[in-house]
C-alpha cells in the first residue's frame, strides 16, 4: 500500500510540473513589480515559529534564505544593511495520516505549513506586500517505520520525518521567493 501511495503521489507531482512547463502557448506572468527599481539587498530574519514543532523556524528561514541565495537577483545581507526585509512567522503546522497498515497504525503522514509573510522597504519604514495563509503547494510526505516486531522505530522515522520538513521548506521557500520577485 506504500508503495501505490507514493507511485500517486509523484505521479502527480510529475503531471503537475509537466502541465505547467507544457502549458500550450499560454504562460503565466506575474507582476514582477513588488521590488522597488534599484534595490539590490534583502535581509531575511529568523522566521517566527507559532507552532509546536520545534526547530521548524529555523529550517524553513534556512531554505528561504538559500532561494535567495541561489536566485541572486537580491544579495542577502543582515538587517542593518538591507533596503528590504522579508518577514515571515508560521502559523500552522500538520502532519496529516496519509495512509495506515493492515494493523490500522500510520504507515505515513503528509506534511503541511502555512506561513503569514511580509516584505518591508526598509528606506521607506513601508510594507510593499503581506499575505496571509500562504501554504506548500507540493505533498511532502514521510513513512512512519517500523522494525521486524512491528515497533515504531523512533530514530528512523525522525530521520524521514526531518527530511520532509526540509522538502515542505523548500517548496514554501520556491513559493515566497515567485511572490516577492515574480509577483506569483
Amino acid at each position: 500500500m506504500k508503495k501505490k501511495t507514493r507511485i500517486i503521489t509523484a505521479l502527480l507531482i510529475v503531471t503537475t510540473v509537466c502541465g505547467l512547463l507544457s502549458s500550450c502557448g499560454y504562460r503565466l506572468s506575474g507582476t514582477g513589480d513588488l521590488v522597488p527599481e534599484g534595490v539590490t539587498t534583502i535581509s531575511i530574519p529568523v522566521f517566527i515559529n507559532g507552532t509546536s514543532q520545534p526547530y521548524i523556524d529555523i529550517e524553513l528561514t534556512r531554505a528561504v534564505v538559500n532561494e535567495f541565495l541561489v536566485d541572486g537577483r537580491l544579495n542577502v545581507v543582515n538587517l542593518e544593511r538591507a533596503e528590504l526585509a522579508l518577514h515571515g512567522q508560521i502559523t500552522d503546522y500538520q502532519a496529516t495520516a496519509l495512509s495506515y497498515t493492515e494493523r490500522d497504525y500510520v504507515d505515513q503522514y503528509k506534511i503541511r505549513i502555512v506561513v503569514n509573510a511580509r516584505l518591508e522597504d526598509r528606506r521607506s519604514k513601508k510594507v510593499i506586500w503581506q499575505e496571509s495563509g500562504i501554504e506548500t503547494l507540493f505533498i511532502s510526505d514521510y513513512p512512519v517505520i517500523y522494525d521486524p516486531a512491528g515497533n515504531v522505530n523512533i530514530r528512523e522515522t525522525k530521520i524521514t520525518k526531518e527530511e520532509a520538513i526540509r522538502k515542505a521548506s523548500k517548496d514554501m521557500a520556491l513559493t515566497l521567493r515567485s511572490r516577492v520577485l515574480e509577483g506569483f
